[in-house]
């Protein structure tokens, strides 16, 4: 509820808006707005003020409100809560509300625990899930994470992820593992950094993320964190069986799990399990340079990929930038293969450009070279130091050293050097430019099914075209430097990428051409601010006007504006 507040300092009267409610059953003060003097207060009340028009104290609602309303039927606090109920005299939000209030912040604008307060201030989290701002400081968190054993957590994850299975489509039991590698305190390789922690020091803890989803819908059915590598067979042909046992007896019988094979998992013991079990499978990406062959196929054999991304480009009238591909047969580890080659025109001029610009930087770095040596002032070095400064500047760059060739000479008794670019070399690498290789053991997979798995898939993080969230995103980073306090946040963030995922099939099934990143920002502009209403002569906190796509976004997920509250359509 929001009214006029006065204060008197000094002897002169100022007004304040002030909004209460009851928090825990007791009334608090949630917001309050400096107005300034009576004459002020006078205009807005006379309708003089522009800046009442537009409302006071405007906050973030729209993403709020919408994550919100998905978790109504999962009810992620209420689970927690009932494994692991409110101490007797526990004032504040639950353990259970303390999880969800987390995993919306990461569904929508991570930040750590010490600036959550702060963030859900600006948002309209009081009218959706009232909380006190100071019981969301991080060590609140950390008390009440630290009654979190393993045996209860695995506890919560199993529960959860039943509920999310009522998502899932009937009879749709195809199901991706994705295996990835992860820095805590950024999305680096796992062998960037070394594991567990350097004495004297917090160092990033190192983890492995074994995620199974649906392969259609994306959503994900269960996942599993190890802080040992998951690279060889040894590690992960246990991790396989756990799994899968697991998912049984989660009440799902899997007709195939396709495991999706990422950079040092691609063994020949790997591949030789599964091309051994019935129900594994594999899907893996790789640059062209993999298969050179493919990256020589005339574009003419290219055809446009039938996958929503395209579509959404044919809408756009960008018809130009649609990804392209190639099917063929390939041997690939002792068999032959499905092998699809892509071909992305906005990668290619990304690359295009970043190729450019390392080409240019060798060639300053020679000239200078050059510069120098005919000045005397290189006379230690010989043309074997030169061509080894070429491969040591070329490996920084990530670029192949036989792409130029370094050609020594004299002129007027001074020595001379040239780089020149290696025409054929050069034209090699242009065509494996905006290209990947897709190779999978799926003989029967369709096109269609290539992109689902990859293409419109909401988890992969270099293949994200509709969604735009990343593992990456939302998962990292992870200032966390104990092993239970980890775990138990990497569940949140598990929790808010199904949100997303759940977000993502909504728009789908409702057929909007707006990927679920657009949407969302879309929607954190939707905002409400503090009115004044004439005819009542009060003051409300109402939602600003939605535009059109804010309209459609609501639509597809059954809802309405009325009279400035967001309501089920009727």
């Amino acid at each position: 509820m929001a009214h006029l507040y006065k204060k008197v300092k000094k002897g002169r009267e100022y007004f304040y808006i002030r909004e209460t409610q009851r928090v825990y059953g007791k009334p608090t003060t949630i917001n309050q707005v400096y107005l300034g003097t009576a004459d002020k207060v006078q205009a807005l009340l006379g309708g003089q003020d522009e800046k009442a028009q537009q409302g006071f104290s405007s906050k973030e609602f729209g993403s709020v409100f919408i994550l919100n309303e998905i978790d109504r039927t999962v009810d992620l606090a209420g689970l927690v809560d009932e494994l692991l109920p409110p101490k007797k005299r526990t004032r504040g939000p639950s353990l259970g509300e303390l999880f969800f209030y987390a995993a919306l912040n990461r569904a929508i604008d991570p930040t750590s625990k010490r600036k959550l307060a702060a963030w859900y201030e600006s948002t309209d989290i009081q009218r959706i899930r009232p909380v006190r701002l100071e019981s969301l400081s991080s060590q609140n968190f950390w008390n009440h994470w630290d009654r979190v054993g393993e045996e209860d957590l695995e506890e919560i994850i199993t529960r959860y992820f039943h509920r999310v299975h009522a998502y899932l489509p009937p009879r749709m039991n195809h199901l991706l593992l994705e295996i990835s590698s992860y820095s805590s305190t950024s999305s680096a390789s796992a062998d960037a950094a070394p594991l567990g922690r350097n004495k004297g020091a917090k160092a990033p803890h190192q983890f492995w993320l074994a995620l199974i989803t649906e392969r259609s819908s994306n959503i994900p059915v269960y996942y599993q964190v190890s802080t040992q590598p998951l690279t060889d067979n040894a590690s992960l042909a246990p991790l396989l069986h756990n799994l899968l046992a697991k998912v049984t007896t989660m009440g799902i019988e899997a007709d195939d799990l396709t495991i999706i094979l990422g950079k040092g998992m691609d063994s020949p013991a790997l591949i030789d399990l599964i091309d051994s079990q019935d129900k594994l499978h594999f899907i893996a990406a790789y640059p062209t340079e993999f298969l050179p062959e493919l990256a020589a196929v005339p574009f003419q054999n290219f055809r446009p990929l039938p996958c929503r991304y395209n579509r959404r480009l044919l809408a756009d009238g960008a018809a130009g930038d649609q990804i392209l591909f190639h099917e063929t047969q390939a041997s690939v580890w002792g068999r032959s293969r499905k092998v699809m080659a892509l071909f992305d025109p906005r990668a290619f001029e990304k690359q295009y450009q970043e190729f450019q610009e390392k080409i240019q930087r060798v060639r300053q770095e020679f000239v200078s070279l050059q510069r120098k040596w005919r000045q005397g002032e290189l006379t230690e070095y010989t043309p074997e130091s030169f061509q080894g400064h070429l491969r040591n500047i070329c490996q920084l760059l990530q670029l192949s050293p036989d792409l130029f060739q370094l050609t020594f000479g004299s002129e007027g008794g001074r020595p001379t050097l040239s780089l020149e670019l290696q025409g054929p070399q050069v034209e090699e690498k242009m065509q494996s430019l905006g290209k990947i290789v897709l190779i999978t053991d799926h003989e029967d997979w369709t096109e269609v099914e290539m992109a689902e798995a990859i293409i419109d898939r909401c988890i992969v993080s270099k293949q994200v075209r509709e969604s735009g969230f990343t593992m990456q995103e939302v998962l990292l980073p992870q200032y966390h430097w104990t092993n239970s306090k980890l775990r138990v946040n990497i569940f949140v963030c598990m929790v808010a990428l199904t949100y997303l995922i759940l977000f993502c099939q909504r728009l789908v099934q409702a057929g909007l051409l707006i990927t679920p990143r657009e949407a969302l920002e879309e929607l954190r502009t939707l905002r409400t601010a503090v009115f004044w209403e004439p005819e009542e002569e009060k003051l409300k906190r109402k939602l600003a006007s939605p535009n059109d796509l804010q309209l459609a976004i609501l639509q597809a997920l059954g809802l309405q504006v009325e009279e400035g509250r967001i309501l089920p359509a009727k």
